[in-house]
């Protein structure tokens, strides 16, 4: 049998090598977030390599844990509601792992108690403003309200500071990134979403809002199970029916291998570990030189009552 010309020789091994890295890139991006529509992303290698696809120092942007770790992050919003914190927290504590709250200011107010059971578990509450608006909307000043006026009613609430921040809807300008970060917070993004939340409220959740959800607790979990992969931060909600399916997906994560870590924990494991404590502790010294100090009730027999202080309320442009 005649020999191939080297020519052909050497275009049949740079086919194959060629092929053999397309195959290897394919395989990996499969695992990391945004899959194949990265593999003609100038923008995304730039992050990749530079390691600023996980976390953007410059407006203090968390967007995903280290892949080498193979854990998750289980982060909770828009609580804290009646009829779901008492029952994820309930499962959290069953299964002996912790999670991250995103807290509205309003709920807070309406339920200090769930907080600070939320802080006395060994969970992490972050700050997802006052009023749940979007913030892109608002002028600068608002927003800072927002943050600023959730925060006071956490601290109110547990004697706790809050270090991580989530936009509702992570919707937030450069600058509103910017603010966030000159306020001393870490925002945080997500990347596997339940598609769980409650039709937008600003009263208390009743049973005809949880039956619009249109979703069970065998749906949420299997949206989680199907596209969870090593580092994500996953976006559930605060309700009973995500309550219902946390069973679920813990026992099917720890079948494959997976841990469960706090936001904080997983930036501390970083290429480059962030250490933040995600609630300080604050002290009176430093609550009453920030904060208004709450009203004192008065006895009933007294004619007159305190006036609590004045809260800004952000407003639309």
């Amino acid at each position: 049998m005649p020999k191939k010309p080297k020519s052909t020789q050497k275009a049949i091994i740079i086919t194959g090598v060629i092929a053999i890295a397309l195959v290897g890139t394919v395989a990996y991006l499969r695992k990391v977030e945004g899959g194949l529509r990265n593999v003609f992303s100038l923008s995304y290698w730039q992050d990749h390599f530079s390691g600023l696809e996980m976390y953007r120092p410059s407006v203090a942007y968390f967007t995903r844990g280290n892949d080498e770790h193979r854990d998750v992050c289980f982060t909770f919003d828009d609580g804290p509601h009646l009829k779901g914190a008492p029952l994820i927290l309930d499962a959290l504590k069953k299964e002996k792992i912790h999670g991250t709250f995103f807290v509205v200011g309003i709920r807070v107010r309406e339920h200090p108690e769930l907080v600070k059971r939320m802080i006395d578990e060994g969970n992490e509450v972050g700050n997802h403003t006052q009023d749940h608006y979007r913030l892109d909307t608002l002028k600068i000043q608002n927003v800072k309200s927002e943050v600023r006026n959730c925060e006071i009613n956490v601290e109110r609430a547990c004697g706790r500071r809050t270090s991580l921040l989530r936009p509702p809807g992570m919707r937030a300008t450069h600058d509103d990134m910017l603010l966030f970060k000159s306020m001393g917070y870490t925002t945080v993004g997500w990347n596997v979403g339940a598609h769980d939340f409650i039709p937008a409220t600003t009263g208390k959740v009743t049973q005809e809002m949880l039956d619009d959800m249109n979703t069970t607790p065998a749906q949420v979990a299997q949206r989680v199970l199907e596209n969870v992969k090593p580092g994500v931060i996953i976006l559930l909600h605060d309700n009973p029916v995500t309550a219902a399916a946390l069973p679920t997906i813990v026992e099917n994560l720890r079948k494959q291998g997976y841990g469960f870590k706090t936001v904080s924990e997983m930036l501390a494991q970083l290429p480059k570990p962030i250490h933040i404590v995600a609630n300080p502790v604050a002290t009176d010294q430093y609550a009453f030189a920030k904060f208004p100090p709450l009203p004192v009730k008065k006895p009933k027999t007294v004619a007159t009552t305190p006036v609590a202080p004045t809260q800004v309320t952000a407003t639309k442009k």
